[in-house]
């Protein structure tokens, strides 16, 4: 296996990788990696998409991140909505939303424990 191409995105919380092999055959397949900082350990997670699963992998990772943007736009939406109206503004939108990512990413790190 030959990494042909790695590009490396590093946030305030985790590092992600994604890195492209190649096998002796001449297969491509994507390895999504993430290290993250739990206490004082290091934890690694890995994903691998091979090269014939890329298209549904692609559009599922799509509908996702639509959902997402498309929620904080109607969130956006409603927010003008209450200031045309003069309705008081709920609890705050950008912290339902980090709720929202937390709870996905929890549900992540159990599937992903799942299969170590």
């Amino acid at each position: 296996m030959n990494e042909i191409f790695s590009e490396k995105v590093v946030t305030s919380r985790r590092t992600y990788f994604f890195d492209v092999k190649e096998t002796k055959e001449g297969s491509k397949y994507l390895v999504i990696g993430e290290l993250t900082q739990v206490g004082s350990e290091l934890e690694r997670h890995r994903v691998m998409v091979f090269e014939e699963s890329l298209d549904s992998f692609m559009d599922g990772l799509d509908k996702a991140v639509e959902f997402i943007i498309n929620s904080n736009r109607s969130k956006e939406d409603n927010e003008a909505l209450r200031e045309d109206t003069g309705q008081v503004e709920p609890a705050n939108d950008q912290t339902e939303l980090m709720k929202m990512l937390r709870r996905i990413e929890s549900n992540v790190d159990q599937i992903k424990k799942h299969f170590k």
